[in-house]
């Protein structure tokens, strides 16, 4: 299948960001007195949205009605550490470099909420454009909705079919084939793409996705 267009989820896929996010979040029990959590807690937690990320570090018995109390302050604590410890993985900058060169419409669709996905990518990839940066907010709905992805099929005018559809989790792959696009999986993230019925392709190394796109691409 010609590939005519890509997105790709942000945290986990285009950069690594866990540290700072947990570290946000942990700022943020600190704060209220709760039990702290470890990275690997995170890593379980991240992919399907901030308040979920919250909700899940919160004892028990504080995840009700105030968890948006609790998001304000975590958002607060990560926007003013959005960029500690966080960088792209190795050779992300060549693969986005190569799909800008050859005139490629790319997007991001994140489940990270959209002033802090402005935030993130405003910080490490302004060097490239997007044609839609687009994270959770009251009209784009957490993917696997796959509202925000044919918001950008529709924009540049792309057959769902011939876009592709790059993420680290099974959240990812379940947007593209409700979007019906074409999903691919990456291994060095926080989830897991292919499980059960979901045996997408894979890569294990940023650079594989560089060969893959030179490959599937017809410029």
């Amino acid at each position: 299948m010609e590939i005519k267009a890509v997105i790709f989820d942000l945290d986990g896929t285009l950069f690594n960001s866990i540290e700072d996010i947990a570290d946000a979040n942990n700022m943020m029990l600190q704060e209220f007195g709760y039990p702290l959590h470890l990275l690997k807690d995170y890593v379980g937690w991240i992919g399907n949205g901030a308040r979920t990320l919250v909700e899940a570090s919160l004892p028990p018995e504080k995840r009700n009605s105030d968890t948006l109390r609790y998001l304000k302050v975590y958002e607060d604590y990560y926007r003013e550490n959005i960029s500690v410890k966080s960088q792209l993985y190795p050779n992300i900058d060549k693969v986005l470099d190569f799909i800008t060169d050859t005139n490629i419409p790319m997007a991001i669709n994140t489940n990270k909420p959209q002033l802090l996905t402005e935030l993130v990518v405003k910080h490490y990839f302004n060097k490239w454009c997007f044609e839609s940066v687009i994270g959770h907010s009251n009209h784009f709905p957490h993917k696997p909705n796959p509202k925000g992805a044919l918001h950008f099929a529709k924009r540049i005018h792309c057959p769902p079919k011939n876009i592709l559809f790059v993420g680290d989790s099974l959240v990812d792959m379940q947007t593209a084939e409700v979007a019906g696009m074409i999903p691919l999986g990456v291994s060095w993230g926080y989830g897991q793409p292919s499980v059960g019925a979901f045996d997408v392709n894979m890569i294990d190394h940023p650079h594989e996705l560089l060969d893959y796109i030179n490959v599937k691409i017809k410029i």
